[in-house]
């Protein structure tokens, strides 16, 4: 029984002795398989079958010497040991080996190579020894060496993912702490165009300069002019249209959020104007009075600081010059027919058709009214002929007196005839 717990021993030495040993083994006799045409004998079938349960039991061994095998792996381990162990004991019983001697059992040893460059045979040789000999030592040598360089793999690895996890999660970190650290770079992280209006602005430069440069850069935004309002901030994050109050606001931002200039304000023209301003740089709508000769405005927005005007819309430091308008009450008669016109300041009336506006003297607009009024008593017969001469004046526009004096000296004659034929058939 003794001579028997020795040969385990030692079996189980035999079976860790390389890593080659567990994995080189088996081609061999599939070799043999592939190249003989020799019914297998008894004793090749249980060779076959002990060299398997060797390189089973041998990486449940090395999994159990790291504490890496489980419950079940234990178990098969304790099975396959038995089974070697009765082979091993069997073949000394009976005085020979696998194949022909047991001390004839081939393993191919990783640092023995013969000077041909192929592995050389080591004979494996079952002697009765005590534990921990050279030859066990060698064998958990091996092992050790095998296992190490699979868990500095698997650390090395399991480190790379840490790593490249920590990285990123410290560049998302870092990130975050940037924008909230620099209040700048994250105002130009939620607006795209307010990127476009900082650049090449010193920051250094007086605050006036920076202003400059600032109203300066609206002209490279490609802002579309559609007189139409649009929230400030909208534009800034890449709603590029609006009107002169979208402009307005979208400065006053800038200005104080990024630049930290204080007290900069909207101002504004509350009535309708009309104005003989400049075209914008804008794309969109052109000046929308006289077929493009004049502004006429609802309302007006700029920007102010310190005194100072920032008219956005027309890029300008002057305030605009414009003719004020009113509209008290709104007249609605046969000359208006589309609805109300304004009166301005400077004498005019300014009146809508379709899409845009015209202008007519106000001496001459009611010059009209009182000749209608007058005659609609004496010229029924021929009012409606008046009326519509006198709007296709107004709809070609109303800057040619001649053709409105022409008009009611024409009116005047039909009416002194009127009058004259009147008298002489009393």
């Amino acid at each position: 029984m003794k001579q028997r717990l020795q040969i385990s021993k030692k079996a189980d030495s035999l079976a860790i002795q390389s890593e080659e040993t567990q994995f080189q083994s088996r081609p061999s006799t599939n070799k043999t398989q592939q190249h003989t045409n020799k019914t297998l004998s008894q004793t090749d079938i249980e060779n076959q079958e002990f060299q398997q349960n060797q390189i089973e039991a041998t990486k449940l061994q090395l999994q159990a010497k790291h504490g890496t095998i489980t419950p079940e792996g234990q178990t098969q381990l304790t099975l396959l040991q038995a089974k070697m162990n009765d082979v091993l004991y069997s073949r000394v019983q009976q005085g020979y080996g696998f194949g022909h001697n047991l001390g004839q059992i081939a393993f191919r040893h990783p640092e023995k190579i013969s000077s041909s460059g192929s592995p050389s045979l080591v004979q494996a040789k079952l002697n009765i020894s005590q534990p921990g000999d050279q030859y066990e030592q060698e064998a958990d040598t091996v092992a050790s060496n095998v296992v190490n360089q699979i868990n500095q793999d698997t650390i090395q690895k399991q480190q790379t993912s840490q790593t490249a996890t920590s990285q990123n999660e410290a560049g998302n970190v870092a990130t975050a702490d940037n924008s909230a650290a620099n209040p700048k770079q994250q105002f130009l992280n939620n607006h795209v165009v307010g990127k476009e209006l900082v650049k090449g602005i010193d920051e250094n430069s007086p605050q006036e300069k920076i202003l400059e440069q600032l109203l300066n850069n609206f002209k490279n935004i490609s802002f579309k002019y559609t007189m139409t309002y649009k929230q400030g901030t909208t534009l800034l994050t890449g709603t590029r249209e609006g009107d002169c109050r979208t402009l307005a606001e979208a400065f006053q931002t800038v200005a104080q959020e990024y630049f930290g200039i204080p007290n900069v304000t909207i101002e504004q023209i509350k009535k309708p104007c009309l104005s003989e301003a400049d075209e914008t740089v804008y794309q969109g709508r052109k000046r929308n009075c006289d077929h493009g000769k004049r502004w006429f405005f609802q309302n007006h927005y700029w920007a102010s600081w310190n005194g100072k005007i920032y008219d956005v819309l027309f890029l300008s430091n002057k305030p605009l010059q414009v003719d004020m308008a009113r509209q008290e009450n709104p007249l609605k008669s046969m000359l208006m027919p589309e609805g109300e016109y304004y009166e301005t300041e400077k004498g005019k009336v300014v009146y809508p058709r379709g899409n845009e506006y015209l202008t007519v003297e106000l001496s001459m607009f009611e010059k009209l009214k009182n000749l209608v009024k007058s005659l609609s008593s004496l010229m029924s017969r021929n009012l409606d002929s008046i009326t519509n001469r006198i709007r296709d004046l107004l709809t070609r526009g109303g800057n040619n007196n001649s053709d409105f004096e022409s008009l009611i000296t024409e009116v005047q004659k039909n009416r002194t005839s009127v009058v004259t034929q009147n008298n002489q058939n009393q």
